[in-house]
């Protein structure tokens, strides 16, 4: 990349952020894995101890720490590609979209400015509360797997909702639907058997599996199936770039 489409690049993700801090709902989407991270670090073991004393049990949530965990590593990914739809749905609708595609920028600096640095963004901030948040000990190349996976599929919600929708309001309820594909992390914690490999298409699954095994070929299957949906999805969402 020349030094002209990088300067022309930044410009670009700077007018991204300055659409972020004019929408109030998408700026409390870029604090929300934060407070969400606030909640899961010192709420969950705060709720521990009054159940267990309530119930006279000496574990309830204890066990499940680490799905807490792992719903932690996804919610950054998930927030911040949100966020890239939203505004993403916005310039299509507004056709800026197209002017941008055509522009020196081209449709891969414009994908780039407005999904590809938001989602490096999302997986640095994964490392980060993983750190900062995290119940279980997790050994840190195990981390950045669950990072990396959690990343890839922040970037299936958002090309869903993208794909899925015409408007931002539609944008907001697909969003809301996606949620259907976080299903994949407790399946392996409570299906027995073979039953739960019934949720082997959700790429969440594939996080939870690689969490409990530490296992790399769970991570190049969890890869795998990553890519066939942002294969699929793109097909659909490079037309209403068209």
């Amino acid at each position: 990349m020349t030094f002209i489409k990088s300067k022309i690049l930044l410009i670009t993700f700077k007018q991204f952020l300055t659409q972020i801090t004019k929408d109030a709902m998408l700026f409390m989407a870029v604090l929300a894995p934060l407070l969400i991270g606030f909640f899961i670090r010192f709420g969950i073991p705060y709720a521990e101890k009054l159940l267990t004393v309530q119930f006279n049990q000496p574990a309830i949530l204890a066990p499940y720490y680490l799905i807490f965990d792992l719903f932690l590593a996804v919610m950054t990914p998930l927030m911040y590609c949100f966020i890239s739809a939203m505004v993403i749905l916005g310039e299509i609708d507004d056709r800026i979209s197209r002017y941008l595609a055509v522009t020196p920028l081209g449709k891969t600096g414009y994908l780039i400015s407005r999904m590809g640095i938001p989602m490096m963004i999302a997986l640095c901030i994964t490392l980060i509360s993983q750190k900062l948040f995290s119940l279980t000990t997790i050994p840190a190349s195990m981390q950045i797997g669950i990072s990396i996976l959690a990343s890839l599929s922040g970037l299936i919600t958002a090309l869903m909702t993208i794909a899925l929708s015409t408007n931002k309001v539609e944008g907001m309820a697909v969003t809301k639907l996606t949620g259907i594909l976080t299903l994949g992390i407790p399946a392996p914690f409570f299906l027995t058997g073979k039953s739960q490999y019934l949720l082997t298409p959700l790429p969440s699954f594939w996080i939870a599996r690689y969490a409990i095994s530490q296992s790399r070929s769970n991570i190049i299957l969890g890869i795998v199936v990553s890519i066939l949906w942002i294969y699929l999805l793109w097909k659909k969402f490079e037309r209403k770039l068209q």
